[in-house]
């Protein structure tokens, strides 16, 4: 691989360590035409109706059919492949042919089912397979995703096809560089580091990323590899203000209340404890699991500073990420 050699003949230089590295992603242009997509929710949407319509035309089917071609159970239209669909169409053009109680329109609409609706839900499936985890490709370059560019001179932000290229860089050489068709660099991180180590079989040591990546599946990731990180969370940005200084927050934010960790339980401003109420997980799209915290004041009736804590109309609630706090506040990982 000419990439890997030229770079570790700079590292061989000492021109790059390999050992810290500033990463970032970028999307780049399919060659694909944009009305040549196939969207995930559309193959949805088309194989419910097509459903919908062999279930309506199969009810008819049996209304008007005589005793011995009448069926008692019905097929699983929620769980069909192409053999059942194919089966139960013919069953209802073969009612339906020589019944003289059928319409002429429902004949047809019979015809059409048999000639289409088995070839139709093979394409289908043929499509959702293409997918995978995304929700659009091209015909005419399947790799490539609908992604949203970064705005042109008018400020027009479009969606094309393309790809997100994640590249690593160390003193403005590239080190590394990854295609995905995620358009989210959240997601894209881990495999991005895997190439990293497979080129060099050695993690780097520390890794400098913007919010885009500041997720506690990636810091849970660099931590377990040891990568000191250097990223900013998620919610960073939302935290500063115009000009650029941190927002103070007030006595009221969540996170200024006074968390009991040894008892587990939330102080409100009015003195007023805050138990646990639930514990739920959520998986994230790649099945990364997270667990949230909600804690539920007792009274909130009648507080004179009711108005300036929160607006709903019962006790208030917060809900807490404890795991994804620490990432955030870790000394041994610093987050900037």
């Amino acid at each position: 691989m000419y990439f890997k050699q030229v770079v570790l003949l700079l590292a061989q230089e000492g021109l790059v360590t390999l050992k810290q590295v500033y990463t970032d992603g970028t999307k780049i242009e399919s060659v694909a035409g944009r009305y040549t997509f196939v969207w995930g929710n559309a193959i949805k949407t088309r194989k419910e109706k097509m459903m919908q319509q062999l279930e309506e035309m199969w009810e008819y089917a049996q209304s008007i059919a005589d005793e011995e071609d009448q069926d008692p159970t019905p097929p699983d239209f929620k769980k069909v492949d192409k053999e059942k669909v194919e089966k139960t169409a013919q069953k209802i053009n073969k009612i339906l042919k020589g019944n003289d109680k059928a319409s002429s329109k429902a004949k047809a609409k019979a015809r059409y089912i048999v000639k289409n609706f088995a070839a139709n839900l093979e394409k289908y499936e043929q499509q959702k397979e293409a997918l995978g985890n995304r929700n659009s490709y091209s015909k005419t370059d399947p790799d490539a995703t609908f992604m949203r560019m970064k705005e042109d001179h008018m400020k027009n932000g479009q969606l094309k096809p393309g790809y997100n290229v994640q590249i690593s860089s160390e003193d403005q050489f590239i080190v590394n560089y990854t295609l995905h068709q995620d358009t989210n660099d959240i997601h894209t991180l881990k495999p991005h580091l895997e190439r990293y180590e497979y080129l060099y079989q050695n993690a780097p040591e520390s890794l400098t990323a913007d919010a885009g990546y500041g997720s506690q599946e990636n810091f849970e990731l660099l931590s377990n590899k040891g990568i000191h990180a250097y990223v900013k969370f998620n919610t960073f940005d939302k935290e500063q203000n115009v000009a650029g200084k941190k927002r103070k927050k007030t006595p009221f934010h969540r996170d200024t209340l006074h968390y009991n960790e040894k008892e587990d339980h939330y102080v409100c401003p009015m003195g007023q404890r805050m138990d646990k109420i639930s514990e739920n997980t959520k998986a994230t799209k790649s099945g990364y699991k997270q667990t949230y915290s909600k804690y539920r004041a007792q009274n909130c009736m009648g507080c004179p500073i009711r108005g300036a804590c929160f607006k709903g109309k019962s006790n208030r609630i917060v809900e807490r990420n404890h795991i994804l706090e620490q990432y955030t506040k870790s000394q041994g990982s610093p987050i900037i």
